[in-house]
C-alpha cells in the first residue's frame, strides 16, 4: 500500500529565541514553511526529525499556537511512511499524537487536525496492513468524518479519501472507478479554497497529481 507524501523539510534558526506572537513568529514560520516546496521524498529521515524538532521548538515558545504543533505532527506523519522498521515507524507515529493532541487542546473541532488525525491513521494503519485495518481504518474514515462535518470545502480531506481509494484494490471497493471522482473534486475544491494566512495548511493538489493521470478526462 502506498500513500501521499507529504514534500517536508525545513531549516529554521539553529539557535532558539524567543518569539512573541508578532513578525518574528510569522517569519520564522515563512521561512520553515517555505522550504517545503522545494523538497523531494529523497529528503533524509534524519532531517525530517530536525524539521520536526524546530517545529517543537518553537510550539514550546507559543504555546497558544496549534499551527507548529500541527507541522511537527505532519513531519512525523511522513517519517512513518519512511523506512523498514516497523518499531521505529511507530514511535514517529506516537509523536505526530502527541503533538496532535497538543494542538487540538489549543484548537478544539479544527477540520486541519481532523484531517491530520485521519493521516495519523492511515499511517499507522500501512505500518502493517493485514493486521492493522480493522482498528485503523474506521479511526481514518471517523477523523476525515470530522473534517467534513466542520468544514467540508476542505481539500484535503478528499486528498486523503480519494488516494486512499486509489490504492485500495478493487475487491474492496477501491481502484480508479471508485476513487478518481473523489480525487477530481478535491481538485474543484482546492480552485476555490482560500487559507486562513500564509502559514494554514496549503499541501495536497500537487500530491495528487500523479494519482489524477490514471483517471479519465
Amino acid at each position: 500500500m502506498k500513500t501521499i507524501i507529504i514534500f517536508i523539510v525545513a531549516a529554521l534558526a539553529a539557535n532558539s529565541p524567543v518569539w512573541a506572537q508578532s513578525e518574528p513568529y510569522k517569519k520564522a514560520m515563512n521561512e520553515a514553511i517555505g522550504t517545503m516546496k522545494g523538497h523531494t521524498d529523497k529528503t533524509s529521515t534524519a532531517d525530517l526529525v530536525a524539521t520536526a524538532n524546530q517545529f517543537e521548538r518553537i510550539a514550546g515558545v507559543e504555546q497558544k499556537e496549534w499551527l507548529p504543533r500541527y507541522y511537527a505532527a505532519l513531519n512525523y506523519i511522513l517519517l512513518g511512511f519512511t523506512g523498514k522498521d516497523e518499531a521505529a515507524k511507530d514511535k514517529y507515529l506516537d509523536q505526530a499524537d502527541v503533538n496532535l493532541k497538543a494542538a487540538e487542546a489549543i484548537a478544539p473541532d479544527n477540520d486541519e487536525l481532523a484531517v491530520l488525525k485521519a493521516y495519523v491513521a492511515q499511517a499507522r494503519m500501512v505500518v502493517d496492513p493485514m493486521n492493522r485495518w480493522q482498528q485503523y481504518g474506521p479511526l481514518f474514515q471517523g477523523g476525515l468524518a470530522k473534517a467534513k462535518s466542520l468544514n467540508a470545502d476542505n481539500p484535503r480531506i478528499y486528498v486523503l479519501e480519494g488516494s486512499s481509494l486509489m490504492y485500495t484494490p478493487e475487491q474492496f471497493g477501491g481502484g480508479a472507478d471508485a476513487g478518481c471522482p473523489v480525487l477530481k473534486q478535491a481538485t474543484e475544491k482546492f480552485a476555490s479554497f482560500k487559507p486562513a494566512s500564509d502559514l494554514s495548511p496549503m499541501w495536497g493538489q500537487k500530491q495528487i497529481e500523479p494519482l489524477l493521470v490514471k483517471c479519465p478526462k
